[in-house]
């Protein structure tokens, strides 16, 4: 399954952390460092949690597995917030 952020959300990082607003329902949420690198990619272009796994492993000091299972809660709760959406493949149909 694949994940990208939906539209209109706007996307924008501060000093030490980054904020998504969305501008249907006017909710936003913060994330961390990690979290925006997360996000940077999938802003690029929709991602499965385990290539998002595989890129934070690539640049944190953290285990496969701790990070599979952070992503995955992380990309739920933006899900459940209506901040992602999920799509068949990588061309985000």
């Amino acid at each position: 399954m694949y994940y990208k952020v939906r539209e209109p959300i706007l996307y924008t990082g501060l000093e030490r952390e980054s904020v998504l607003l969305n501008l249907e329902s006017g909710g936003y949420f913060s994330v961390n460092s990690v979290g925006d690198r997360v996000l940077s990619i999938l802003m690029k272009r929709p991602s499965t949690v385990e290539e998002l796994t595989y890129e934070i492993t690539l640049e944190y000091a953290i285990s496969r597995e701790s990070a599979e299972r952070d992503i995955q809660g992380f990309v739920q709760d933006l899900v459940e917030q209506g901040l992602l959406e999920t799509v068949d493949g990588r061309d985000g149909s």
